[in-house]
């Protein structure tokens, strides 16, 4: 795991240089984790306290509606940052799970060293900021996206961005983001061959 804990440090790195100081503080609070395809890293309802970073595998964020019925709202993949950003922010039940889809491997900061890590390294704090901001565009690209968006744009969309995504994520998933039913995504994968 040493090295998926370099590669880890160098893509934050990437998002903010930082100095030795500080990957030794990232480094010494990181803990590895090791979920199965199909384990929860967080189900509704309970509490946040950890965010998760990916070195390898798959995760899906989503929603249950009115009939408890899963909608999947997001895709984490290697390098991505994970987390209910807003149970995690208010220390409240998750409005979102949390599904690995793939076996998957990374490191999770626990929420109160990750807050130490703001306090005591101002690097660190505008890192985590970026990372905020790059999750709240991607999801403010995903609403605007369902709601002035075609399915077959969403689908074209997805598939220009990352057509990759269908070799690892199962087909109901893709459905569920983008939206439409499995059938309607075969008859427009069908008219797209």
């Amino acid at each position: 795991m040493e090295t998926a804990k370099r590669a880890l440090l160098d893509n934050l790195k990437e998002i903010v240089p930082f100095g030795k100081a500080e990957e030794e503080a990232i480094s010494s609070k990181l803990h590895p984790f090791s979920f199965k395809k199909r384990d929860f890293l967080l189900k509704k309802g309970e509490i946040s306290d950890k965010i998760y970073l990916i070195a390898q595998g798959a995760i899906r964020e989503f929603i249950l509606d009115k009939d408890q019925k899963e909608i999947t709202v997001w895709f984490g993949f290697e390098g991505d940052i994970v987390a209910s950003l807003s149970s995690l922010v208010n220390s409240k039940e998750s409005n979102t799970g949390l599904q690995a889809l793939e076996d998957s491997k990374g490191f999770y900061i626990e929420k109160d060293d990750l807050e130490q890590l703001y306090n005591d390294y101002h690097l660190l704090e505008r890192m985590g900021r970026k990372v905020t901001e790059k999750y709240l565009l991607s999801t403010e690209t995903y609403h605007y996206d369902f709601h002035h968006l075609t399915a077959n744009e969403r689908f074209e969309k997805l598939q220009k961005d990352r057509m990759w995504i269908y070799n690892r994520v199962p087909l109901h998933h893709i459905a569920s983001y983008l939206g439409v039913s499995n059938e309607t995504l075969s008859r427009i994968r069908a008219k797209k061959s």
